[in-house]
Protein backbone atom coordinates (compact mmCIF):
# COMPACT_ATOMS: atom_id res chain seq x y z
CA UNK A 1 0.00 0.00 0.00
CA UNK A 2 1.62 3.52 -1.04
CA UNK A 3 1.28 6.41 1.03
CA UNK A 4 -1.75 8.01 -0.88
CA UNK A 5 -3.77 5.05 -0.03
CA UNK A 6 -2.93 4.78 3.22
CA UNK A 7 -3.87 8.79 4.02
CA UNK A 8 -6.93 8.26 2.14
CA UNK A 9 -7.60 4.42 4.51
CA UNK A 10 -7.00 7.27 7.93
CA UNK A 11 -9.40 9.74 6.55
CA UNK A 12 -11.75 6.94 5.93
CA UNK A 13 -11.67 5.53 9.49
CA UNK A 14 -11.77 8.88 10.27
CA UNK A 15 -15.06 9.89 9.04
CA UNK A 16 -16.47 6.59 10.21
CA UNK A 17 -15.70 7.12 13.54
CA UNK A 18 -17.41 10.81 13.26
CA UNK A 19 -20.45 9.40 12.04
CA UNK A 20 -20.89 6.97 14.76
CA UNK A 21 -20.04 9.76 17.24
CA UNK A 22 -22.80 11.43 15.87
CA UNK A 23 -25.34 8.79 15.82
CA UNK A 24 -25.20 8.01 19.53
CA UNK A 25 -25.02 11.82 20.54
CA UNK A 26 -28.24 11.81 19.13
CA UNK A 27 -29.81 8.71 20.55
CA UNK A 28 -30.89 8.82 24.02
CA UNK A 29 -28.03 7.52 26.87
CA UNK A 30 -30.11 4.98 28.00
CA UNK A 31 -30.71 3.17 24.57
CA UNK A 32 -26.91 2.72 24.73
CA UNK A 33 -26.52 -0.97 26.18
CA UNK A 34 -24.22 -4.05 25.51
CA UNK A 35 -26.85 -6.52 23.63
CA UNK A 36 -27.70 -9.59 25.27
CA UNK A 37 -28.04 -13.01 24.07
CA UNK A 38 -31.66 -14.56 24.75
CA UNK A 39 -31.80 -17.01 28.14
CA UNK A 40 -34.12 -19.70 29.01
CA UNK A 41 -33.85 -20.34 32.76
CA UNK A 42 -35.38 -24.35 31.18
CA UNK A 43 -37.14 -25.75 33.15
CA UNK A 44 -36.42 -23.73 36.21
CA UNK A 45 -35.76 -27.50 36.91
CA UNK A 46 -33.48 -26.86 39.77
CA UNK A 47 -32.96 -23.08 40.45
CA UNK A 48 -35.37 -20.67 38.50
CA UNK A 49 -33.10 -18.25 38.96
CA UNK A 50 -29.50 -20.05 36.89
CA UNK A 51 -30.04 -19.21 33.09
CA UNK A 52 -29.45 -22.76 30.90
CA UNK A 53 -25.78 -22.39 29.42
CA UNK A 54 -26.68 -23.12 26.07
CA UNK A 55 -29.03 -21.12 23.99
CA UNK A 56 -31.94 -22.39 22.00
CA UNK A 57 -31.39 -21.71 18.37
CA UNK A 58 -34.84 -20.85 17.63
CA UNK A 59 -35.48 -17.77 20.61
CA UNK A 60 -32.02 -16.80 18.67
CA UNK A 61 -33.62 -15.92 16.03
CA UNK A 62 -36.04 -13.77 16.58
CA UNK A 63 -36.04 -9.67 16.12
CA UNK A 64 -37.38 -8.65 19.48
CA UNK A 65 -34.91 -7.13 21.18
CA UNK A 66 -36.12 -7.69 24.45
CA UNK A 67 -38.56 -9.62 26.53
CA UNK A 68 -39.61 -11.48 29.76
CA UNK A 69 -41.69 -14.66 30.44
CA UNK A 70 -42.39 -15.80 33.33
CA UNK A 71 -44.90 -18.68 35.16
CA UNK A 72 -47.63 -16.30 36.60
CA UNK A 73 -48.35 -18.69 39.21
CA UNK A 74 -45.24 -18.79 40.91
CA UNK A 75 -43.38 -15.96 39.47
CA UNK A 76 -40.89 -18.51 37.80
CA UNK A 77 -38.87 -16.89 34.93
CA UNK A 78 -39.06 -19.13 32.12
CA UNK A 79 -37.02 -16.86 29.75
CA UNK A 80 -35.74 -13.59 29.23
CA UNK A 81 -33.36 -10.53 26.48
CA UNK A 82 -32.16 -7.81 27.63
CA UNK A 83 -35.31 -7.64 30.26
CA UNK A 84 -33.37 -4.67 32.15
CA UNK A 85 -32.62 -2.86 29.07
CA UNK A 86 -34.64 0.83 28.46
CA UNK A 87 -36.60 1.38 25.69
CA UNK A 88 -39.88 2.98 24.43
CA UNK A 89 -43.22 1.03 25.66
CA UNK A 90 -45.06 2.56 22.88
CA UNK A 91 -48.78 1.72 23.56
CA UNK A 92 -47.89 -0.70 26.33
CA UNK A 93 -48.12 2.34 28.41
CA UNK A 94 -52.21 2.11 28.43
CA UNK A 95 -51.83 -0.28 30.57
CA UNK A 96 -50.60 2.22 33.57
CA UNK A 97 -53.33 4.78 32.17
CA UNK A 98 -56.06 1.74 32.63
CA UNK A 99 -54.99 0.53 36.20
CA UNK A 100 -55.21 3.95 37.64
CA UNK A 101 -58.80 4.62 36.16
CA UNK A 102 -59.99 1.27 37.55
CA UNK A 103 -58.33 2.05 41.02
CA UNK A 104 -60.18 5.57 40.73
CA UNK A 105 -63.56 4.30 41.93
CA UNK A 106 -64.82 6.53 38.88
CA UNK A 107 -65.92 4.31 35.99
CA UNK A 108 -69.48 5.06 35.85
CA UNK A 109 -68.51 8.47 35.60
CA UNK A 110 -69.03 10.57 32.56
CA UNK A 111 -65.68 12.00 30.48
CA UNK A 112 -66.36 14.41 27.78
CA UNK A 113 -63.41 14.48 24.71
CA UNK A 114 -61.30 17.94 25.02
CA UNK A 115 -59.65 19.23 21.68
CA UNK A 116 -56.65 19.14 22.90
CA UNK A 117 -57.47 14.91 23.52
CA UNK A 118 -59.34 14.95 19.85
CA UNK A 119 -56.23 16.21 18.58
CA UNK A 120 -54.36 13.48 19.95
CA UNK A 121 -52.28 11.73 17.22
CA UNK A 122 -53.98 7.73 16.41
CA UNK A 123 -56.60 8.84 17.88
CA UNK A 124 -60.24 8.56 17.03
CA UNK A 125 -62.41 10.34 19.71
CA UNK A 126 -64.30 13.67 18.70
CA UNK A 127 -64.65 17.01 20.70
CA UNK A 128 -67.65 16.86 22.89
CA UNK A 129 -68.02 13.41 22.47
CA UNK A 130 -69.11 12.13 26.15
CA UNK A 131 -68.19 8.17 27.18
CA UNK A 132 -68.62 6.32 30.07
CA UNK A 133 -65.43 6.20 31.77
CA UNK A 134 -65.32 2.24 31.79
CA UNK A 135 -66.46 2.30 28.01
CA UNK A 136 -63.53 5.02 27.55
CA UNK A 137 -61.04 2.22 28.72
CA UNK A 138 -62.50 -0.12 26.27
CA UNK A 139 -61.93 2.44 23.63
CA UNK A 140 -58.36 2.72 24.82
CA UNK A 141 -57.12 -0.82 25.28
CA UNK A 142 -58.62 -2.66 22.62
CA UNK A 143 -58.00 -0.87 19.04
CA UNK A 144 -55.35 1.62 21.04
CA UNK A 145 -56.82 4.73 21.03
CA UNK A 146 -54.15 7.77 21.82
CA UNK A 147 -57.19 10.06 21.65
CA UNK A 148 -58.91 8.25 24.39
CA UNK A 149 -55.92 7.60 26.81
CA UNK A 150 -55.54 11.22 26.34
CA UNK A 151 -58.59 11.98 28.05
CA UNK A 152 -58.30 9.82 30.64
CA UNK A 153 -55.45 11.04 31.37
CA UNK A 154 -57.17 14.63 31.60
CA UNK A 155 -60.06 13.42 33.71
CA UNK A 156 -58.01 11.18 36.41
CA UNK A 157 -55.63 14.41 36.67
CA UNK A 158 -57.97 16.94 37.27
CA UNK A 159 -59.67 17.00 40.62
CA UNK A 160 -56.18 17.10 41.93
CA UNK A 161 -54.63 19.86 39.02
CA UNK A 162 -51.65 17.64 38.60
CA UNK A 163 -50.09 16.45 35.65
CA UNK A 164 -51.05 12.49 34.82
CA UNK A 165 -47.94 11.52 34.19
CA UNK A 166 -47.12 12.46 37.76
CA UNK A 167 -49.75 9.95 38.99
CA UNK A 168 -48.27 7.44 36.81
CA UNK A 169 -44.62 7.83 37.88
CA UNK A 170 -46.02 7.88 41.70
CA UNK A 171 -47.45 4.53 40.57
CA UNK A 172 -44.67 3.15 39.23
CA UNK A 173 -42.37 4.14 42.31
CA UNK A 174 -45.05 1.92 44.69
CA UNK A 175 -44.74 -0.48 42.03
CA UNK A 176 -40.91 -1.08 42.20
CA UNK A 177 -40.43 -0.33 38.61
CA UNK A 178 -37.06 1.53 38.78
CA UNK A 179 -36.18 2.16 35.39
CA UNK A 180 -39.70 3.78 34.16
CA UNK A 181 -40.71 7.09 33.77
CA UNK A 182 -43.45 8.39 32.13
CA UNK A 183 -44.47 11.85 30.21
CA UNK A 184 -47.63 11.15 28.90
CA UNK A 185 -50.66 8.88 29.25
CA UNK A 186 -50.60 6.94 25.87
CA UNK A 187 -47.08 6.06 24.64
CA UNK A 188 -46.20 8.08 21.99
CA UNK A 189 -42.12 8.51 21.63
CA UNK A 190 -40.46 10.68 23.57
CA UNK A 191 -37.22 10.74 24.90
CA UNK A 192 -38.18 10.77 28.60
CA UNK A 193 -40.48 8.09 28.43
CA UNK A 194 -39.17 4.74 28.82
CA UNK A 195 -39.30 1.88 30.75
CA UNK A 196 -38.09 -2.09 30.56
CA UNK A 197 -39.44 -5.32 30.07
CA UNK A 198 -38.99 -6.19 33.74
CA UNK A 199 -40.77 -3.08 35.09
CA UNK A 200 -43.40 -3.49 32.24
CA UNK A 201 -44.17 -6.81 33.76
CA UNK A 202 -43.97 -6.03 37.01
CA UNK A 203 -47.09 -3.84 35.99
CA UNK A 204 -48.68 -5.87 34.21
CA UNK A 205 -48.32 -9.00 36.90
CA UNK A 206 -49.90 -6.11 39.18
CA UNK A 207 -52.93 -5.23 36.82
CA UNK A 208 -54.48 -8.54 35.83
CA UNK A 209 -55.17 -9.20 39.58
CA UNK A 210 -57.86 -6.27 39.02
CA UNK A 211 -60.80 -8.05 38.15
CA UNK A 212 -62.17 -4.49 36.23
CA UNK A 213 -58.54 -4.69 34.61
CA UNK A 214 -58.54 -8.26 33.37
CA UNK A 215 -61.88 -8.27 32.00
CA UNK A 216 -61.05 -5.07 29.78
CA UNK A 217 -57.92 -6.65 28.03
CA UNK A 218 -59.75 -10.28 28.05
CA UNK A 219 -62.10 -8.81 25.17
CA UNK A 220 -61.34 -9.53 21.62
CA UNK A 221 -64.08 -6.88 20.05
CA UNK A 222 -66.63 -4.93 22.59
CA UNK A 223 -69.38 -2.54 21.29
CA UNK A 224 -69.79 0.70 23.06
CA UNK A 225 -72.42 3.55 23.01
CA UNK A 226 -71.82 7.38 23.56
CA UNK A 227 -73.57 8.98 26.19
CA UNK A 228 -75.94 10.66 23.39
CA UNK A 229 -76.28 6.62 21.77
CA UNK A 230 -74.14 6.80 19.36
CA UNK A 231 -72.99 2.71 18.49
CA UNK A 232 -68.85 2.30 18.31
CA UNK A 233 -67.43 -1.37 17.07
CA UNK A 234 -64.09 -1.55 18.97
CA UNK A 235 -61.91 -4.98 17.93
CA UNK A 236 -58.41 -5.44 19.86
CA UNK A 237 -55.01 -5.06 18.15
CA UNK A 238 -53.94 -8.04 19.74
CA UNK A 239 -53.53 -10.71 17.26
CA UNK A 240 -52.57 -13.35 19.40
CA UNK A 241 -57.17 -13.58 20.25
CA UNK A 242 -58.30 -15.89 17.29
CA UNK A 243 -54.68 -17.63 16.90
CA UNK A 244 -53.43 -18.74 20.46
CA UNK A 245 -55.95 -20.67 22.85
CA UNK A 246 -56.41 -19.34 26.03
CA UNK A 247 -55.00 -15.59 25.47
CA UNK A 248 -56.62 -13.30 27.69
CA UNK A 249 -54.97 -10.27 27.01
CA UNK A 250 -53.65 -7.80 27.31
CA UNK A 251 -52.01 -5.13 25.42
CA UNK A 252 -49.95 -4.04 21.82
CA UNK A 253 -47.89 -1.08 21.26
CA UNK A 254 -46.36 0.24 18.05
CA UNK A 255 -44.82 3.78 17.10
CA UNK A 256 -41.82 3.53 14.47
CA UNK A 257 -39.21 3.98 17.69
CA UNK A 258 -40.57 1.23 19.82
CA UNK A 259 -41.05 -0.97 16.63
CA UNK A 260 -43.74 -4.18 17.55
CA UNK A 261 -44.49 -4.80 21.36
CA UNK A 262 -47.09 -7.01 23.31
CA UNK A 263 -47.35 -7.72 26.54
CA UNK A 264 -49.83 -10.55 26.70
CA UNK A 265 -51.04 -13.83 28.68
CA UNK A 266 -52.27 -16.85 28.30
CA UNK A 267 -53.77 -19.75 30.20
CA UNK A 268 -53.75 -23.22 29.33
CA UNK A 269 -54.63 -26.62 31.24
CA UNK A 270 -54.66 -24.46 34.64
CA UNK A 271 -51.31 -23.22 33.66
CA UNK A 272 -50.98 -19.37 33.46
CA UNK A 273 -47.91 -17.68 31.66
CA UNK A 274 -47.30 -14.16 31.56
CA UNK A 275 -45.38 -12.41 28.56
CA UNK A 276 -43.60 -8.62 27.52
CA UNK A 277 -41.90 -8.81 24.05
CA UNK A 278 -39.95 -5.12 22.87
CA UNK A 279 -39.32 -4.27 19.56
CA UNK A 280 -39.86 -6.83 16.84
CA UNK A 281 -39.33 -5.65 13.44
CA UNK A 282 -41.09 -5.44 11.53
CA UNK A 283 -44.19 -4.84 13.94
CA UNK A 284 -46.47 -7.09 12.74
CA UNK A 285 -43.83 -9.91 14.06
CA UNK A 286 -44.88 -9.54 17.37
CA UNK A 287 -47.53 -12.26 16.94
CA UNK A 288 -45.26 -15.08 15.64
CA UNK A 289 -42.65 -13.95 17.83
CA UNK A 290 -44.91 -14.73 21.03
CA UNK A 291 -46.38 -17.46 19.52
CA UNK A 292 -42.54 -18.76 19.28
CA UNK A 293 -42.09 -18.00 23.12
CA UNK A 294 -45.00 -19.29 24.34
CA UNK A 295 -44.52 -22.66 22.72
CA UNK A 296 -41.50 -22.68 24.86
CA UNK A 297 -42.77 -21.62 27.97
CA UNK A 298 -45.62 -24.29 28.31
CA UNK A 299 -43.19 -27.28 26.84
CA UNK A 300 -40.82 -25.92 30.11
CA UNK A 301 -43.80 -25.52 32.35
CA UNK A 302 -45.16 -29.18 31.33
CA UNK A 303 -41.29 -30.67 32.71
CA UNK A 304 -41.31 -28.30 35.43
CA UNK A 305 -45.01 -29.78 36.65
CA UNK A 306 -43.94 -33.34 35.69
CA UNK A 307 -40.65 -33.07 38.04
CA UNK A 308 -42.65 -31.40 40.97
CA UNK A 309 -45.27 -34.10 41.01
CA UNK A 310 -42.14 -36.72 40.78
CA UNK A 311 -40.53 -35.22 43.64
CA UNK A 312 -43.83 -35.10 45.94
CA UNK A 313 -44.19 -38.70 45.18
CA UNK A 314 -40.76 -39.96 46.63
CA UNK A 315 -41.37 -37.53 49.46
CA UNK A 316 -44.81 -39.23 49.90
CA UNK A 317 -43.23 -42.63 49.77
CA UNK A 318 -40.79 -41.79 52.54
CA UNK A 319 -42.50 -42.95 56.40
CA UNK A 320 -42.27 -40.82 58.59
CA UNK A 321 -41.75 -41.21 62.23
CA UNK A 322 -44.60 -40.55 64.17
CA UNK A 323 -45.23 -38.25 67.36
CA UNK A 324 -47.17 -39.35 70.66
CA UNK A 325 -50.13 -36.93 71.07
CA UNK A 326 -49.03 -36.13 74.69
CA UNK A 327 -44.91 -36.31 75.54
CA UNK A 328 -44.13 -35.27 71.70
CA UNK A 329 -41.77 -38.14 71.36
CA UNK A 330 -40.92 -40.29 67.95
CA UNK A 331 -42.13 -43.30 67.41
CA UNK A 332 -40.81 -45.76 65.22
CA UNK A 333 -42.51 -46.50 62.03
CA UNK A 334 -44.36 -49.80 61.94
CA UNK A 335 -42.98 -51.90 59.34
CA UNK A 336 -44.52 -52.83 56.11
CA UNK A 337 -45.73 -56.12 55.68
CA UNK A 338 -43.99 -58.51 52.72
Amino acid sequence: MNLKSKIQTVKLCRALMMCLIMVCIGMPSWAITAPEQPAIYSAALDNPSFPKDTVDAQLNALSAEAWIMIDAETGTLLSSKNPDKRMYPASITKMMTCILACESGRLSEIVTISAAAAATEYGNVKKGEKYVLRDLLYRAMLPSDNGAAHAIGEFLAAPDSIPFADMMNKKAKELGMKNTHFVNAHGLPNENHYSTARDLMTLQEYCMKNKDFAEIVSNSSRDITTTSGKKIHLKSTNRLFGRYDGCIGVKTGTTRAAGGCLASAVVRDGVKIYLVLLKCTPARQRTDESIVLYDKGFEMMKTIIAKKKKQREKRADIPRPKRNVYNHQEVPPTPKKK
